[in-house]
């Protein structure tokens, strides 16, 4: 059990609990609040593990504040469910386990960042997905494993044209979307794993305070700079400072207020920072690059008109202002 934490808020909602068994591997994904309290953790846990599964005889988690207060040590000493307890930095767990917790992050993350607000609602289907896949070491999927049955298929089985019911359709082909991100996200996650492990590559870490090269976010940039010749642009930005580390593969970086951009980066996109020590005015900002994504903001003076439009997948509306 542990926390995936950083993540863009939704409402009240900034973290994932992560529940998996340790035999089957089936993973529980649970949208919590960014700061989320021990008694708030207990009413989620029993709301979508025990109302399922039942007590478990032994939960294993980290030593966040949460699992070693003392409403949450009691509270299991009443159920009569043991505590283990490892370290996030030195977890006592064979190799196999640490690999699938760290790729279980991977993908989350990756889950998060591709559908960005919408990760809430979306989660589910995160959650259906992942536990659909099989395992290499068993091939069986995790929810096989529960059930003892197959998962039945996620693909759409009528075609889209021959649908009378533009509702039905439209829910379907959002459906189809959604699983389509899971699968990307999931093959991205593995791949990520695959190449460190074959590299025998462990990634590297980092304390607060340190400063880091952060890689630029093509998406994020500013017209301008997408007329330049890529080859010629700087790839990373910085130095910029380590605020904390978040969960075993991420970072929150002190970011400068004008890049409108979620501050917690994966560590494939960070390198360390080394001073030049024969040039000293290449380690200062030769150029405002970081100010790729500044913009004004400007205020409507009035609204003068609206109108409706509608597409397969929603509907939007536009204002026309002054």
């Amino acid at each position: 059990m542990d926390y995936i934490s950083g993540l863009p808020k939704v409402g009240d909602l900034g973290s994932i609990i992560v529940v998996v068994d340790r035999l089957s591997k089936y993973a529980t994904f649970i949208a919590a609040p960014k700061h989320v309290t021990a008694e708030r953790t207990a009413h989620l846990f029993f709301k979508h593990i025990v109302k399922y599964w039942g007590l478990p005889k032994d939960i294993v988690s980290d030593r966040d504040s949460h699992f070693i207060g003392v409403f949450w040590t009691e509270l299991f000493k009443i159920f009569g469910s043991k505590l283990s307890m490892s370290s996030s930095y030195h977890p006592q767990s064979d190799g196999q386990t640490e690999r699938f917790n760290s790729m279980l992050e991977e993908y989350l993350r990756h889950f998060v960042r591709g559908t960005q607000k919408d990760w809430v609602k979306l989660l589910d289907v995160a959650h259906l997905y992942f536990n659909a896949q099989k395992s290499s070491f068993t091939n069986k999927s995790a929810f096989e494993i529960v059930t003892g049955s197959n998962l039945s298929s996620l693909t759409l089985l009528t075609p889209h044209k021959s649908v009378r019911s533009p509702l039905a359709r439209n829910f379907s082909q959002e459906w189809k979307q959604n699983v389509d991100i899971a699968r990307s996200c999931l093959e991205k996650a593995q791949n990520q794993m695959k190449k460190y492990a074959d590299q025998n590559h462990r990634f590297i870490e980092f304390n607060a305070g340190d400063l880091v090269m952060v890689k630029v976010p093509d998406p994020r940039l500013s017209k301008s700079s997408r007329r330049r010749d890529p080859r010629l642009m700087q790839k990373y930005v910085g130095p910029l400072p380590i605020m904390k580390r978040i969960g075993t593969v991420a970072y929150r970086i002190e970011l400068p207020p004008w890049w409108k951009i979620h501050n917690v980066f994966h560590v494939s996109q960070l390198k360390k920072y080394s001073a030049d020590r024969e040039d000293d005015a290449r380690n200062q900002p030769s150029r405002p690059q970081l100010e790729l994504t500044k913009t004004k903001e400007k205020v409507a003076e009035a609204i003068l008109n609206h109108r409706v439009t509608r597409t397969t997948k929603c509907e939007h509306t536009e204002y026309l202002v002054k």
